[in-house]
């Protein structure tokens, strides 16, 4: 890629007539399986970036549409400070979004997806950006209503979170919440599953995955999140933590 720093984004413009805090609150929609069986190292702003991307779907959607948008944009969508730094550090993001893998296994088919973010992403001195999600995501991002099994969610709510490891517990919280706050959500499993849900360093024992990332996430969510009171619960067999179980603890219209 050519050296992002050598662009002075000089003219940088608003190419979008859409106000910047509405498009906050656009929905997020994808398949569980992105949630749950997706392997891939994104950091927190390539996740806020992709959810910002997917926002742009509309439900009726047949084909990924070319997505013209500008560094200006996603730096106030994004809560970013505007500066040349800020835009080559997109830029950079955006050309490691093209190139970095995803796996997502699908439980139905016994099938295993590899492929890039972006297909294509073009970018101008002026700040105008253009770009497509690569297609093999349809089945994980278009028609959605139509197959089910999919999960909701505000922008504006990953927006808020600074981690990855809270952005991505948020988005397991919210996959685990079949009933719409009506009950306890809760997500469990072993502390190897949490690893690897959370894409947590493989060399991490439970103890470091917990002080160092769910503890932090569980922590980062509770204070920016306005719907969710996550505790953590955890089960021994003799000395070892055998199981975990996170809990949402917010009940929609609960009578005190």
């Amino acid at each position: 890629m050519a050296d992002v720093r050598s662009y002075l984004w000089k003219n940088d413009r608003n190419f979008n007539e859409e106000d910047f805090e509405q498009q906050q609150y656009f929905q997020v929609a994808e398949h569980n399986d992105l949630i749950t069986k997706a392997r891939h190292d994104l950091n927190a702003r390539e996740l806020k970036i992709m959810d910002y991307v997917i926002s742009k779907i509309k439900p009726d959607d047949e084909h990924f549409n070319v997505i013209q948008t500008s560094m200006y944009e996603l730096s106030n969508v994004l809560d970013l400070k505007r500066s040349g730094r800020t835009y080559s550090q997109l830029a950079q993001n955006l050309d490691d979004m093209r190139a970095k893998s995803i796996r997502i296994y699908s439980e139905k088919e016994r099938r295993i997806t590899m492929t890039g973010w972006f297909e294509v992403v073009d970018l101008w001195e002026n700040g105008k950006v253009k770009l497509k999600i690569n297609e093999r995501f349809a089945p994980f991002l278009l028609k959605l209503k139509d197959k089910g099994h999919y999960t909701q969610y505000y922008l504006v709510d990953t927006v808020k979170l600074k981690s990855k490891y809270s952005i991505m517990l948020y988005k397991l919280m919210r996959e685990a919440d079949k009933d719409n706050g009506s009950k306890i959500a809760i997500v469990q499993g072993t502390p190897q599953e949490w690893k690897t849900w959370l894409g947590a360093p493989e060399s991490y024992t439970y103890g470091r995955l917990k002080d160092k990332i769910l503890n932090p996430a569980i922590e980062e969510i509770n204070l920016e999140i306005e719907d969710m009171d996550l505790s953590l619960f955890q089960a021994r067999r003799g000395r070892s933590v055998v199981q975990v179980e996170i809990h949402n603890n917010f009940i929609r219209n609960r009578l005190f």
